[in-house]
């Protein structure tokens, strides 16, 4: 059954901003800021520096992921049921990011917050993965006879996914590496947001609008 993706992609949209809205209410100022000396004040704020280096990164990923999925239902012509489900298992991935961005601030040397950081985010990109392998092999973004878009939206997903690949292997090296060393499991955490930092597109503008028309 051919489904139409407006649906799937406004519904998406819909839950990526309500997680990437909700990570800034787990961090918390206490109550008490207002009766405090200078001294104290600027102590209470620098605890909370961790927390919103966790923030800004967590929220720069959700964002990339967004980029990177917008473009993709760009692409994709049709979905059906399985892709449905594919995504959904995408959205499950990232409404935990939250869960960890917190645990990571508030613990950010310990080794368990973040493996359970890396893990996360290595499910997040893998279910991306499988989301665009699946439109790609059963040709969820072909357009009829247009055998020259079809080829050039072809090369761009391999491209893709071979990417995806490199930063899946980074999310899981991550979580080895922070049993030996934290600062290197956060290098790790760094590559697949670098990769994807620009979404892989179409860059020929006349094949552009060709997939315009074709998803009007």
């Amino acid at each position: 059954m051919n489904i139409s993706t407006n649906r799937v992609e406004a519904f998406s949209d819909c839950v990526i901003s309500i997680v990437m809205t909700i990570m800034i209410f787990d961090i918390k100022i206490s109550d008490t800021l207002s009766h405090m000396t200078n001294k104290k004040e600027l102590k209470e704020l620098l605890v909370l520096v961790p927390q919103l280096i966790s923030y800004f990164f967590s929220f720069t990923v959700m964002g990339i992921i967004w980029l990177n999925h917008h473009h993709l239902f760009h692409m994709i012509q049709r979905a059906d049921e399985k892709f449905l489900w594919l995504n959904l298992h995408l959205l499950f991935w990232l409404s935990l990011i939250p869960f960890t961005a917190d645990l990571l601030g508030e613990a950010p040397l310990l080794i368990y917050s973040s493996a359970i950081y890396g893990i996360v985010l290595f499910m997040a990109s893998f279910a991306f993965m499988l989301l665009r392998r699946y439109a790609l092999r059963h040709g969820l973004m072909n357009i009829g006879e247009e055998k020259q878009l079809n080829k050039t939206l072809e090369k761009i997903n391999k491209r893709a996914i071979l990417k995806n690949y490199f930063g899946m292997a980074a999310y899981l090296l991550s979580i080895p590496a922070s049993f030996l060393s934290i600062y290197a499991a956060y290098a790790c955490f760094t590559v697949w947001p670098l990769l994807f930092f620009i979404p892989d597109g179409i860059d020929d503008e006349a094949l552009a609008e060709k997939v315009i028309e074709t998803n009007k």
